[in-house]
């Protein structure tokens, strides 16, 4: 009889556990994926790209006074109430840092945010969401990672090339090349 009762919760555990698998699978494919910054690629964005792209969605930077560091407002209603971009670029002009922020007092933006970057990266590497709600983090395969703090009004989205591309001059001089332009 205890043997009836072990084959019986194998073939059980067995059953339910795949789907659990092929879930697991599923969102380890969302996962990883590619981090996106308004349509971007973000692994090695360049500033200038982005600038681009912003300006071409009616999105302006404006004054900054740092090196390196480009604000822009997104608008008074923002994207899903986050209405602030500030990006840090090394200094070969590729992004390091991406900071989406804002008061946004609308739970149901908030959730909508949570949940926008659940379905697209899929379950989250730490923390946890309910109902979109959360401090979590997701990593992704290329160095980059985005993290999620919407766990009350003060709402920050944040985007990190951990490996930003750099140019490095090789040290020789292109006689050829130099030629050429003169």
């Amino acid at each position: 009889m205890p043997r009836v009762i072990t084959s019986c919760i194998l073939a059980l555990f067995v059953l339910v556990s795949q789907p659990l698998w092929a879930n697991t699978q599923a969102s380890t494919a969302r996962v990883s994926g590619q981090l996106e910054l308004f349509g971007l690629p973000f692994n090695n964005l360049k500033l200038s790209d982005l600038g681009e792209q912003l300006k071409s969605m009616g999105v302006e930077s404006y004054p900054s006074y740092q090196d390196g560091i480009q604000s822009y407002s997104l608008g008074p209603e923002g994207i899903l109430g986050v209405t602030d971009l500030t990006v840090q670029s090394n200094e070969s002009g590729y992004l390091v840092q991406a900071l989406l922020s804002g008061v946004v007092k609308s739970s149901r933006q908030r959730r909508a945010l949570g949940d926008l970057l659940l379905k697209k990266y899929g379950t989250p590497s730490s923390g946890r969401l309910d109902n979109g709600l959360g401090d979590v983090e997701w990593r992704l395969k290329d160095y980059t990672k985005v993290s999620l703090n919407n766990t009350s009004v003060d709402v920050s989205v944040m985007y990190v090339d951990e490996r930003p591309k750099v140019i490095q001059s090789s040290g020789r001089i292109d006689v050829e090349s130099l030629s050429r332009n003169y």
